[in-house]
């Protein structure tokens, strides 16, 4: 029997529908992202799903304070699903200035530190959570 290949976009969709199963799922116990959950270390999408929200109350000063790149994520499921659509090189370049722009804002929001949406708490991680509440 011979296996039926999934189309790219449906690959794409199914993926994050599974993304968002999970999320939903970890939201319900508490756990709103799961990499400062681990680590206590924001991650670069840190903040993205507090611009969506506040985008979708039209309130664009706060979505940009969320996360300043908030409108790229759509941006770049577009371009994947059109991938065989487009020049090879004009979609590497183009996820790679992505990639770089997340990249470069990260390291800005983490060092300069000014806002508390990234956090670099490594001390909040699971592990020392735990050990915590063994100690009690």
């Amino acid at each position: 029997m011979k296996k039926r290949r999934l189309s790219p976009g449906t690959e794409a969709i199914s993926a994050i529908a599974a993304v968002v199963i999970l999320y939903i799922i970890l939201e319900s116990f508490g756990v709103t992202c799961p990499i400062k959950y681990l680590t206590g270390i924001s991650c670069a999408g840190c903040g993205m799903s507090r611009a969506w929200i506040s985008l979708l109350h039209f309130n664009f000063r706060d979505a940009f304070m969320y996360h300043p790149l908030f409108f790229l994520p759509p941006v770049a499921l577009i371009i994947m699903l059109c991938k065989s659509k487009i020049n090879i090189k004009f979609y590497k370049i183009f996820m790679f200035t992505i990639a770089g722009a997340f990249v470069i804002v990260y390291l800005y929001r983490m060092i300069a530190g000014n806002d508390n949406i990234v956090v670099f708490e490594p001390q909040n991680n699971i592990i020392f959570r735990i050990m915590r509440e063994l100690k009690k």
